[in-house]
């Protein structure tokens, strides 16, 4: 039982590219799906591929970088790992959520401290958020200048809006807690009041704590990010790699079919739009809108195409990490240590920042 949650979401995943590989062979039919993938130049796959494993190695130099920061004593192969491990749960969990704490209980399980497994993880994430943010300003402002007209066409340019929206508005509240800690803690008492009057949040006080000890937890990484000005600039180089990498995917599928009349530029910014409308979608991996999304951004790209190269796309950046994550995860329980729940997870980061503040006390 204490798993179910994790296997329901896998049965999901399989259920999802059960329906795509359907949907792809009844609305493109056969002949014209093996026209496609017999179209596409094989080195172009094993590029894709190699993109992948590039994305991952970006994420985990950052890790890596934040940790030696710290002088911590770690092989880089850990954070190799974990960060393998964190992209697998990442995808099979609504908005990404599972991914983090799964990563904290593996490195501590690696020896590494989890004061130090915090602050690396979590500013891992604040400089992600950060130089995606930019990123999005860079497509949004080129993408609006550029092709416009396409997307107006397409009806799209709201839903471009709407997520650049949602992006900033993660960032601005990052940096309330920067600035405003106090004031952050504040906020969120008002609203956990408002949504307790309101009978949507059942125990207030709960979430008070909870959030208060996460703006905490902000604060104090930031104060160290503030402070280590080389690890901020080795993880923002790292990050725009890693990012370039992942929306770089998409052209190269394009060039594997031999297409010709887009550039880079135009559909790098067409994939940062797909990542920014559909990354905050409750569901794993962003089903069904990240596909929808990669149709409507790209059908006019690719043409006849378009299916084939959706099913690739997504092959690459959320079954591929699935299947390599979880060989990762199978290989480990079998060197001793067991996968837990999420909750299990979570209680056991808990217990050992609890002990961790007690010893503090102590001394």
């Amino acid at each position: 039982m204490k798993k179910l949650g994790k296997k329901l979401n896998l049965i999901v995943c399989g259920i999802a590219f059960v329906i795509m590989i359907v949907y792809l062979f009844v609305f493109d039919k056969p002949e014209k799906v093996f026209n496609a993938v017999k179209a596409i130049n094989p080195w172009f796959i094993v590029l894709g591929i190699l993109f992948m494993v590039g994305y991952w190695l970006c994420e985990a130099l950052t890790v890596h970088s934040l940790l030696k920061a710290m002088k911590t004593k770690t092989k880089f192969y850990y954070s190799w790992l974990d960060t393998i491990i964190g992209q697998y749960f990442n995808c099979i969990t609504p908005f990404a959520s599972g991914g983090q704490p799964m990563q904290t209980y593996y490195f501590v399980k690696f020896g590494v401290p989890l004061g130090n497994t915090l602050t690396a993880l979590l500013s891992r994430f604040i400089v992600y958020q950060f130089v995606l943010t930019l990123y999005s300003v860079f497509t949004l402002c080129i993408g609006i200048g550029q092709f416009g007209n396409d997307l107006s066409e397409k009806g799209l340019t709201p839903f471009v809006f709407i997520g650049f929206a949602v992006n900033t508005l993660v960032i601005i509240f990052l940096l309330g807690i920067a600035v405003w800690r106090k004031g952050t803690v504040k906020f969120l008492n008002a609203v956990i009041s408002l949504l307790a009057k309101m009978h949507i949040v059942k125990n207030p006080m709960r979430q008070r704590v909870y959030f208060t000890r996460e703006v905490e937890k902000f604060h104090t990484n930031f104060m160290f990010l503030k402070s280590n000005i080389p690890a901020i600039i080795k993880s923002c180089f790292f990050t725009f790699i890693q990012l370039t990498l992942y929306l770089s995917i998409t052209y190269v599928l394009y060039l594997g079919f031999g297409l010709e009349g887009s550039g880079i530029l135009q559909i790098v910014s067409y994939q940062a739009f797909v990542l920014m409308i559909s990354a905050f979608i409750p569901l794993p991996g962003a089903m069904g809108a990240a596909e929808l999304g990669f149709a409507g951004f790209f059908g006019g790209i690719f043409g006849e195409y378009t299916g084939t190269a959706m099913m690739l796309w997504r092959i690459f950046t959320f079954y591929l990490p699935i299947i390599v994550g979880m060989t990762f995860t199978l290989t480990l329980k079998n060197k001793g240590i067991e996968e837990p729940s999420k909750l299990e997870a979570n209680e056991h980061i808990y217990n050992a920042e609890q002990n961790m503040l007690n010893k503090n006390k102590e001394e």
